[in-house]
């Protein structure tokens, strides 16, 4: 019974911390699509942190690091190196907005959409997971004064290939539905 009593609130503990790194409260400013956007393009969620990440892995990497700790003072090396993280912190949440909200338009392509098989669904779901957990993952050494340049670059993949993916079905609905109102090209 005392084991039980020592492992239920470590588990509530992990459990809220999980709870928390999912889901990014922290202020960041989700892009909702809004009626009142002059233009309907404008209006789509669509990324725009993760086409940065070959600035970013520039930034992080290790031989800057190193040309840091050899040629800065210690302080300025030290600063150098929290701010870096602190840029690696922004850049995940960045892609986890970008990641929500193309997460978003697939909901929003899946109403439009004449059918939507339950493989997708469940496609759409296991990719959702991956990231989340790959998010959390990068979070939790990224807070432990690592940075895991190779997790951040998969996840950025992630992101990458999932703007492909809602392009390509963009493109599909966009083609159905000039195929459907032909008369309506010209409107």
């Amino acid at each position: 019974m005392n084991n039980l009593l020592a492992i239920v609130p470590i588990v509530i503990a992990f459990s809220g911390v999980l709870v928390w790194l999912l889901f990014p409260w922290r202020g960041s400013s989700g892009t909702a699509a809004s009626s009142t956007h002059p233009n309907f393009n404008d209006a789509l969620p669509a990324p725009k942190h993760f086409r940065y990440f070959s600035q970013i892995r520039q930034a992080l990497s290790r031989t800057d690091d190193e040309y840091l700790i050899e040629n800065a003072p210690s302080a300025v090396a030290k600063q150098a190196l929290r701010d870096r993280r602190a840029v690696a912190r922004s850049y995940l949440e960045g892609l986890h907005e970008d990641f929500s909200n193309l997460a978003r338009l697939g909901r929003i392509i899946a109403t439009l959409s004449p059918e939507v098989s339950h493989k997708q669904e469940t496609e759409r779901l296991i990719l959702t997971l991956k990231f989340q957990m790959l998010y959390a993952l990068v979070w939790l050494r990224l807070s432990t004064g690592k940075i895991p340049l190779q997790n951040m670059e998969h996840l950025t993949g992630l992101v990458g290939r999932l703007a492909a993916r809602m392009d390509e079905a963009m493109a599909e609905i966009v083609a159905l539905s000039s195929a459907q109102n032909p008369d309506r090209l010209g409107v």
